[in-house]
């Protein structure tokens, strides 16, 4: 089926003709003019169906000179007789022609737009010149068909068609209803048919149309598929640039399975056309076996199956799987496959560093790292390439590091990080600094007003769902140095508090000199600054913040202190969707609680030692 397009050809006479000195001196001081006659002609070897519905006289023409003015213009070039002649001075033009109040920018149904151009025009004394103008269909024609026999297999269809990356709004074609032409802006597309059968049972399926250029025409067909499965046949005329889809549709819903595979266990789930509930559960099985076995390796999902009545769907959960591993899996239904599918469980990733025994001092700043991460950064200013920082690049200005290695009888094993708030500054001029270390950089230090920049996070994609470790925390009793409400909130609970939380979260990033980093924090800002989740004085881990996927920290009990003694914590990561997948880490630890707000005692010590990643089978959720 050949594409229908429109094609105008405008023939642009130049002609140079001998005028008066009267006739110079209104171009100015004795210029010289020429004369731009417009002949307007239809190529009628190229012309086609479009014609019908096209009316030519919506074409505007103008031409811009060379500093891109446009120094005439028409909305109607049939207005312009072939005897009007168009004055203008000496020099190269363009020639442009597109369809009269309509861009093509936007989705329209049967709104085809056209559009040429000649460039390059030059106007020359005593010459002549011609200049033709091809316009041609600018945007994407979409045709969308029902055969007859699908027609009768279904009650009701509608196709939506629109721009994969949202640049063309959606058209709608219904079965028995509007089965008209839309156009598009050129832009990747995609159709989507939702269908409901003879006998009330709804389905959908959606295909993709890429490549896509202007002057493409997609004709849709849409018909049964023979065997049950969706297929798809493409026939192409490439002479005219008509591409003709058939889509073959199933007259049932397919029943369909996927996969939430943590690293030890997957949520599995199954549709079923029928959507018979949990009667049909008897009928069903979960099987699976590692995707290198053979057919002879299909096990029972030993779990039981329930049904989720708002969803819609069947559901069960897979344990003692292997990290890292591929699965098959499949649906057995009456002993029979429904369907089957693989998926690949999340790798176990370690907290690097995490028994804190790698120390390096660069430049008066001691980092929790080995040598070649405490050193990769440039003129100890920004964009250190490591996993744990602290405050101590800020602090060693003044030679202190309120973060530092202890060893012996400090420690819990080997070395660990000692915390001591203080603090820092000359003279009374400074400020309360609390001892702290996170997965993050500190980026710079901001004298007026004094603060500091600091990026929080690391990436990470597994999801933990305890943080285990040990510390050792004595709390200082006077809160000497804060603000309120925080210091009296300290105060009141019997002196300082410590702090160590985890959190994994999604949908935000910053890009600090190549790596990429959760949030970027800036203590100098008051709370009320806007883009609130990113880019403020503190991070905000409430179930606020949208970017959060999961979050825990020790208990007020335990934030107290230990009497100087160590002590085994164990946090629960509480998810607060079990389907996202994580992009970063954020692991904090700091001897004053609220050390973002300058709050605390100077009196208030914490240890920290051997942190570690527990991969169970039973996440919390909030």
């Amino acid at each position: 089926m050949k594409k229908n397009w429109l094609l105008y050809t405008i023939c642009c006479l130049f002609g140079f003709l001998v005028v008066s000195c009267q006739e110079d001196d209104e171009m100015g001081n004795g210029s010289s003019t020429g004369y731009l006659r417009l002949q307007i002609a239809t190529n009628t070897s190229m012309a086609t169906k479009a014609e019908e519905v096209y009316n030519p006289k919506q074409l505007a023409v103008k031409v811009v000179n060379s500093e891109g003015e446009s120094v005439w213009d028409t909305d109607d070039w049939t207005t312009i007789g072939e005897s009007q002649n168009i004055k203008l001075p000496v020099g190269t033009y363009t020639v442009q022609a597109s369809s009269a109040g309509f861009d093509g920018k936007t989705s329209a149904y049967d709104k085809p737009y056209y559009a040429g151009s000649a460039t390059d025009v030059v106007v020359t004394k005593d010459g002549e010149t011609t200049a033709k103008v091809v316009c041609t269909l600018a945007n994407v024609k979409v045709t969308v068909n029902f055969a007859d026999d699908f027609k009768t297999a279904f009650k009701t269809a509608a196709v939506t068609v629109g721009g994969l990356k949202e640049s063309a709004d959606p058209l709608s074609f219904t079965m028995g209803g509007n089965e008209g032409v839309g156009y598009f802006p050129v832009t990747d597309i995609y159709a989507k048919i939702a269908v409901v059968n003879q006998s009330n049972v709804a389905n959908n399926q959606t295909d993709t149309i890429t490549g896509v250029q202007a002057r493409d025409h997609y004709i849709f067909n849409y018909t049964i598929a023979p065997t049950g499965n969706g297929s798809i046949t493409i026939d192409v005329d490439a002479s005219t640039k008509t591409y003709t889809y058939h889509f073959a549709v199933p007259t049932t819903a397919q029943t369909t399975v996927t996969a939430n595979a943590w690293s030890t266990f997957a949520y599995l789930e199954a549709k079923l056309p029928s959507q018979g509930g949990a009667s049909e559960i008897s009928k069903m099985k979960f099987q699976y076996k590692l995707a290198s076995e053979g057919d002879e390796a299909w096990k029972d999902v030993e779990n039981t199956i329930s049904y989720d009545e708002t969803a819609k769907v069947y559901k069960t959960t897979l344990n003692s799987l292997t990290p890292a591993t591929e699965y098959d899996y499949r649906l057995m239904y009456n002993n029979e496959e429904a369907v089957s599918t693989k998926f690949t469980t999340e790798a176990q990733t370690a907290l690097k560093y995490a028994n804190f025994d790698a120390w390096y001092q660069n430049q008066g700043a001691w980092y929790a790292i080995p040598k070649a991460e405490a050193t990769s950064f440039d003129n100890h200013k920004k964009y250190l390439n490591s996993f744990w920082d602290s405050g101590n690049m800020g602090a060693a200005t003044m030679s202190k590091n309120p973060t530092e290695e202890a060893k012996g009888t400090e420690a819990h094993n080997g070395s660990s990080v000692k915390m001591s708030s203080q603090f820092v500054g000359m003279f009374g001029i400074g400020k309360f600094a609390a001892g702290n270390i996170y997965t993050g950089h500190y980026y710079e230090t901001i004298m007026s007003p004094m603060g500091a920049k600091i990026f929080f996070g690391q990436s990470f994609t597994s999801r933990p769902t305890q943080l285990k470790g040990w510390y050792k925390y004595t709390r200082g009793e006077k809160v000497d140095y804060g603000d309120d409400p925080h210091k009296s909130e300290l105060t009141n609970s019997g002196g300082d508090q410590c702090a160590i939380y985890i959190a994994l979260a999604d949908n935000v990033g910053l890009d600090g000199g190549g790596q990429n980093y959760a949030f970027q924090i800036d203590n100098t800002l008051s709370a009320d600054d806007p883009d609130k989740f990113q880019y403020k004085n503190t991070i905000d881990f409430s179930d606020k913040n949208p970017n959060i996927v999961a979050y825990g920290t020790i208990t007020e009990d335990e934030a107290k202190g230990t009497n100087g003694q160590w002590k085994e914590f164990t946090i629960d990561l509480k998810y607060r969707d079990l389907t996202r997948v994580p992009k970063y880490i954020i692991v904090v630890a700091s001897a004053s609680k609220y050390g973002d707000f300058f709050t605390g005692s100077t009196s208030s010590v914490m240890y920290i030692d051997d942190f570690e990643l527990v991969y169970g089978d039973s996440p919390v959720t909030e």
